[in-house]
C-alpha cells in the first residue's frame, strides 16, 4: 500500500490531466430521492443524475463541464465540505475515501454534514492482500478490511444497512495490463477509450441493487467482493 503526504498532489495532477481530455458520462448507481442529494468527488462520472444531485469535487475542470452538463458543482475537498453541520439527508461518495490520506477526518467530516437518521452512500476497494500496480497508479492510499471499513464508518455514528459488490479494476489480466500501460504512459489516451467502451456497452439506466444486510452480513459476504457499495444511516 501506499499512504504518503503526496498523494493529494498525485491525484488531482493525474485526475486534472485526465478531466481536460474528458468528457461527462454517468455510471450506474444508487437511485435518487426526489429532494437534492450531494455527491462527493464524481469527476466526470457521475452516479446520481445532473439534476437529482449537488456534486462537489477538487478538481475546477470537473467542476466545470458538470455546470456545462447542467449539473450544479462547487468546487471542494471531502475534508472540507461547503455545507451547515446537519444539513444534508444523503451523501454519496464513490471511490473516493480510499484516495486520501486522512480517511479518518473525511469520515468524520461526512458525519458533521450528514443530518441524524441521514445516508451515506460509498465505494471502496476491500481486502489490502488484493493491492495491485493498478491501485497505486489510480491514486489509491489503500484498500479497506471489512472489519476495519465497518469500525471507521462506526466511530463517527454509522451503522452499516446494506452493500453490493463494486470494483473500478478490470477482471481481466489482459485489460488490466493494457489498462495500466496506457494509464502510465498515456492517460488522455486510455481515458478516451474508457469513453468509447461507456459509450457502447454501459448500460446507461442500471442501477445498483444494494442487499438489506448489516456488518455481521457484509463481513462473511466480503471475501467473494473486490470492492464494495455501503449504504450507511447516521444514528440520530
Amino acid at each position: 500500500m501506499r499512504v504518503e503526504r503526496g498523494i493529494a498532489r498525485y491525484n488531482r495532477a493525474f485526475y486534472e490531466r485526465c478531466w481536460r481530455a474528458g468528457s461527462v458520462l454517468a455510471l450506474p448507481g444508487i437511485a435518487a430521492a426526489s429532494r437534492p442529494q450531494v455527491e462527493i468527488g464524481a469527476g466526470l462520472r457521475p452516479r446520481l443524475a445532473l439534476a437529482a444531485a449537488v456534486f462537489v469535487d477538487v478538481s475546477r475542470t470537473a467542476c466545470a463541464k458538470l455546470r456545462r452538463a447542467g449539473g450544479v458543482a462547487v468546487c471542494g475537498t471531502v475534508d472540507a465540505l461547503p455545507f451547515a453541520t446537519g444539513s444534508v439527508a444523503v451523501v454519496h461518495a464513490y471511490e473516493v475515501l480510499e484516495h486520501v490520506e486522512d480517511d479518518e477526518r473525511a469520515v468524520a467530516e461526512i458525519g458533521r454534514v450528514v443530518a441524524p437518521g441521514g445516508v451515506a452512500v460509498l465505494s471502496t476497494p476491500l481486502h489490502r492482500d488484493r493491492w495491485q500496480e493498478f491501485d497505486r497508479v489510480v491514486g489509491h492510499a489503500r484498500r479497506y478490511e471489512p472489519a476495519a471499513l465497518v469500525a471507521l464508518l462506526g466511530r463517527h455514528g454509522f451503522v452499516l444497512e446494506g452493500y453490493a459488490p463494486s470494483g473500478m479494476r478490470p477482471r481481466s489480466r489482459l485489460l488490466n495490463r493494457l489498462g495500466l500501460y496506457y494509464l502510465t504512459r498515456w492517460p488522455r489516451l486510455a481515458l478516451q477509450c474508457e469513453e468509447w467502451f461507456l459509450r457502447v456497452f454501459s448500460p446507461w439506466e442500471a442501477v445498483l441493487i444494494v442487499v438489506r444486510g448489516d456488518a455481521a452480513a457484509f463481513i462473511r459476504a466480503a471475501p467473494g467482493m473486490d470492492g464494495a457499495v455501503t449504504s450507511w444511516r447516521r444514528s440520530t
